[in-house]
């Protein structure tokens, strides 16, 4: 009964391992798409905005499982010879892209016009604008709204299993299936998938709580000395 007890346990825990590479991958992947896609629809330029707008449009009013779905069949149709969690990673990414782009955008929009003329007058480039006063304010203030976007990702690794992704929560289900105990399987399942993204949420809350990387700060006048 131990040696049962420890080869489910390693078989959960590899299901384990592929559910936290194929989230981290996701999140890596569609928060560089969804900042590009962000820039893209903040560009001056109608051509440049219009593509992305209707990239963004479309894809946030899909199924995030029939993206995963579509691109899987898809890479497949065109020999792209993608693996089942490559084809999760990428589809999870582009779909969740359109969602961070929407983030992004209200991020940096968010701040205030003021602090960009006083750059402007402080001598400050745009890059330099930019990183120093735009993105590490805007970070601070996206990142709750990132924290549920990277949760949502994490859960949603489970639709890859349509396609034979043997990720943590399929894992549970085919040993249930063998020793007919779901009610205890799945409360295992449950508990790990609730610690892994009240972890997740909690680490994203502390960091937004320290100070902002980049803050400018005003140095205070020192007193002539009586």
């Amino acid at each position: 009964m131990p040696l049962v007890l420890a080869a489910l346990l390693a078989f959960l825990l590899w299901g384990l391992s592929l559910t936290l590479g194929v989230a981290l991958g996701a999140i890596v992947l569609s928060t560089i798409l969804g900042t590009a896609l962000a820039l893209l629809r903040l560009a001056p330029w109608k051509i440049v905005r219009l593509p992305a707008l209707v990239y963004v449009e479309i894809v946030r009013s899909l199924p995030s499982f029939l993206v995963i779905v579509y691109v899987f069949f898809a890479a497949g149709r065109l020999g792209l010879g993608l693996s089942v969690p490559a084809s999760v990673i990428l589809g999870l990414s582009l779909y969740a892209a359109a969602l961070t782009a929407e983030i992004v955008r209200a991020g940096i929009l968010s701040i205030e016009r003021g602090q960009l003329e006083a750059a402007r007058a402080l001598g400050l480039s745009s890059a330099q604008t930019f990183t120093r006063i735009i993105a590490p304010q805007a970070a601070r203030r996206m990142a709750p709204a990132l924290a549920s976007q990277f949760v949502t990702l994490t859960k949603s690794t489970s639709y890859g299993a349509v396609i034979g992704l043997h990720e943590f929560l399929r894992r549970g289900v085919i040993i249930y299936s063998r020793y007919f105990n779901p009610v205890e399987v799945l409360l295992v399942v449950g508990l790990v998938y609730f610690v892994l993204c009240t972890g997740l949420s909690s680490l994203v809350a502390l960091l937004e709580r320290g100070p902002a990387a980049g803050e400018l700060t005003t140095p205070r006048r020192r007193e002539p000395l009586e």
